[in-house]
């Protein structure tokens, strides 16, 4: 087993909690347990593409029945996990250009007379 913050395996055995084994890490101190995790990598994965694909957090919670919290969590660590990708790859060089979307925004500034 391995320490889910820091991956070290000097694990020391703390007695049980909730009828699972609990044990603390040497090297950093957190406390785990051998519990598996409740959502698989591939209903987190799910529940990402779907906020990606513009679906509301609560709708993703209902889908994948989480909590909204759980799926806000679930978004945040893969923003920071792409946001240290992102400064580890190569820039693009100079020569390309940026690539901006833009939407058509219509304003009325003017009513239209009623009669003509």
């Amino acid at each position: 087993m391995r320490c889910p913050d820091c991956g070290g395996t000097a694990l020391i055995k703390r007695g049980p909690k909730d009828g699972y084994q609990r044990y603390v890490c040497r090297s950093c101190g957190r406390y785990c347990t051998d519990k598996a995790p409740k959502f698989s990598a591939q209903t987190k994965a799910m529940a990402i593409n779907m906020y990606l694909n513009s679906m509301g957090i609560r709708a993703i919670g209902r889908v994948v029945q989480a909590s909204p919290a759980a799926v806000l969590i679930w978004i945040r660590k893969y923003h920071e996990a792409m946001q240290q990708q992102m400064a580890q790859a190569e820039p693009a060089p100079a020569s390309a250009p940026d690539i901006i979307e833009m939407d058509e925004i219509y304003t009325c500034v003017q009513k239209k007379p009623i009669g003509r």
